[in-house]
């Protein structure tokens, strides 16, 4: 399970974002502890995605704040309030970050292993032979060391998204992002991008998951972060906001997901949850 540490990995308080009158979150807090793997759940719509982009500054946010192992993210505080932060400056707060997007957003033109390895080059000015190796590390772990010397055309969609992940593990980040890593998947390739996921999550990386696998949630999850409306309307671990969930929202969210998922049938036991994989 997770370890408590007296500083999160990443702290989130009071955050909003707005997009002209829409208001897209509102009054976020929420801290993530190393090696805990966190799922965020909820409606389309709900802004999971969006909290996901301003906790990476890939989104700037509009108020409140963000910090990576304890440096605030985007801004600097000064006597007459925030400041936005120079990219240079942001860029080393963030270093320590992971993403992987719904998208595999691998360049076509570039081998696999090159695609990886690009990042610790450009970013962290890692020498080409370092870069090589940690990417080849990267690959093996996400079952794809075979595939250095291919392009993303000779992929299936979860080898890509394989690379995707092998990219993030690359830049040996203390926390990965996902934003719904499976989406853009045919169903039949889900599974694969899941059981890496899970390998991950045994291994003790910092894992923050917006996704819609609810089944992967249950499994996986140190806790479960229920959104709707741009706020988080409940948390907490899976076996409790699975089968005895407080808000009424949350129990009609479960519902809905449940009359169109036969993994949610009423013969199945408490959704998987107490036979997850963390160790």
């Amino acid at each position: 399970m997770a370890t408590q540490s007296l500083q999160p990995t990443i702290r989130i308080h009071d955050l909003t974002k707005t997009f002209g009158a829409f208001t897209a979150l509102s009054g976020i807090s929420l801290d993530i502890n190393p090696s805990e793997v966190v799922c965020i759940i909820g409606p389309s719509g709900s802004g999971k995605s969006t909290l996901l982009r301003c906790t990476a500054f890939l989104e700037e946010y509009t108020g409140g704040e963000v910090e990576i192992e304890g440096r605030l993210l985007g801004y600097r505080r000064t006597a007459s309030g925030m400041v936005r932060e120079s990219e240079q400056n942001i860029d080393t707060v963030r270093r320590n970050v992971g993403m992987v997007f719904q998208h595999f957003n691998l360049w076509p033109h570039m081998t696999v292993l090159d695609n990886v390895t690009l990042g610790p080059r450009l970013t962290k000015r890692i020498p080409a032979a370092e870069a090589q190796e940690q990417g080849r590390r990267a690959l093996a772990k996400v079952g794809l060391g075979n595939f250095a010397d291919r392009y993303p055309s000779q992929l299936s969609g979860g080898q890509q998204q394989r690379v995707g992940i092998a990219r993030a593990l690359a830049m040996e980040p203390h926390v990965i992002l996902f934003d719904e890593p499976t989406s853009a998947l045919d169903p039949q390739l889900v599974g694969e991008v899941l059981d890496t996921m899970k390998e991950l999550a045994k291994e003790g990386i910092t894992m923050v998951i917006v996704t819609h696998e609810m089944g992967f949630a249950a499994q996986v999850a140190d806790r479960v972060v229920f959104m709707d409306g741009g706020k988080i309307i409940e948390q907490g671990p899976p076996a409790r906001l699975f089968n005895a969930p407080q808000s009424p929202r949350l129990r009609e969210f479960l519902d809905t997901w449940r009359s169109r998922n036969m993994l949610f049938q009423a013969d199945e036991p408490s959704l998987g949850v107490g036979e997850g994989v963390r160790p």
